[in-house]
């Protein structure tokens, strides 16, 4: 059986014990302005992203999301933002911090743009198994508030 684990609201001090000790970005990673951050995914090449930090402005971005097991086979993700639009329509085109995509990863590993509010994943490894959205810009840019990137995410354990 399928157990869906939402982890909504956990404190910034467990998310930083929680990175320290494995090393690995969760939903808020610690990302400085105009670092660039690595990420890979199969089937296409290396690339970097930039960040903007968006800390002093009034309409700051936000994303929750909630894991949801398909009746059928699989999960569907339910996308909610504040203060963000998804615009396909303009992607590669000058950065709004209000407006662009997503990235979904799972377990770590980018796996696709998100372009909209619902996004389905047929297949899961066995075990537990971490899925993460964060907000990019249409230049692909990292949200960067307070130091963290924008993003949420949610364990589901598949059994």
């Amino acid at each position: 059986m399928r157990k869906t684990i939402n982890l909504f609201s956990f404190s910034l001090s467990c998310l930083l014990i929680s990175l320290s000790v494995s090393g690995i970005r969760y939903g808020i990673a610690h990302e400085n302005q105009g670092n660039q951050h690595h990420h890979t995914q199969e089937n296409e090449h290396h690339h970097h992203h930039t960040s903007i930090d968006v800390s002093d402005h009034n309409l700051i971005p936000r994303v929750q999301i909630e894991v949801l097991e398909d009746a059928m086979k699989g999960w569907n993700v339910k996308i909610s933002t504040e203060n963000f639009d998804f615009v396909p329509d303009t992607v590669n085109q000058e950065s709004s911090i209000n407006q662009g995509h997503g990235h979904l990863y799972i377990n770590g590993e980018k796996i696709t743009r998100i372009y909209g509010n619902w996004h389905y994943i047929s297949e899961l490894p066995k075990g537990e198994n971490e899925i993460k959205i964060t907000l990019n810009t249409n230049l692909h840019e990292e949200l960067i508030y307070q130091g963290e990137i924008i993003g949420d995410r949610t364990v589901i354990i598949n059994d």
